[in-house]
């Protein structure tokens, strides 16, 4: 059962349920974007002083375009707690139309952060099965995500059906070297 079939309510179980995301959850999806950046940010990118104004700002434009993206918090069961305020993960996707060729109508999970305390359990599972689900009734044709090359990562999205299909080669601007 996917969580547009359980509404904003979501999914249940083990403490916490998964939501959509609204636009007013921007400022949540910001803070683990910053966390997930300062666990593992790739070499050459890190959030910044003003990253996580930035990050906020691009998920409000993303989040108000639910055709185009779509996000899943992770919130706790405890009718006391102030949820998404106290969100122990999210995981955030788009689904696009490639320029030419086929296939061409792609799903692209973007950013996936599940809390130290709450891993473990199947947690991030089910935000990555939330977004699946997504991802199948929007008719992706495809699912990508752009992630690190330690061999490690790499044999965890491979178990998952994932094949390297290109790589992503970074480079410092010349110019702003100094």
């Amino acid at each position: 059962m996917g969580p547009e079939a359980a509404g904003r309510d979501g999914i249940q179980s083990e403490g916490f349920h998964i939501v959509e995301a609204q636009v007013r959850d921007a400022p949540v999806l910001a803070n683990f974007w910053e966390r997930l950046m300062a666990e593992e940010s790739p070499p050459l990118f890190h959030a910044g002083a003003d990253g996580g104004v930035r990050a906020e700002t691009a998920f409000r434009r993303m989040l108000s375009q639910p055709g185009g993206y779509r996000g899943y918090l992770l919130v706790p069961d405890s009718p006391g707690e102030s949820a998404p305020a106290a969100s122990a993960g999210f995981i955030l996707g788009s689904v696009y139309e490639r320029l030419y060729g086929t296939p061409s109508r792609a799903g692209n999970i973007m950013h996936w952060y599940v809390v130290p305390s709450a891993r473990g359990r199947g947690q991030g599972e089910r935000l990555y099965q939330a977004l699946l689900e997504w991802f199948r009734k929007e008719e992706a044709e495809t699912v990508e995500v752009m992630a690190r090359t330690e061999a490690s990562r790499t044999a965890a999205w491979r178990r998952r059906g994932f094949s390297e299909v290109l790589s992503l080669l970074v480079m410092p601007a010349p110019w702003r070297e100094g």
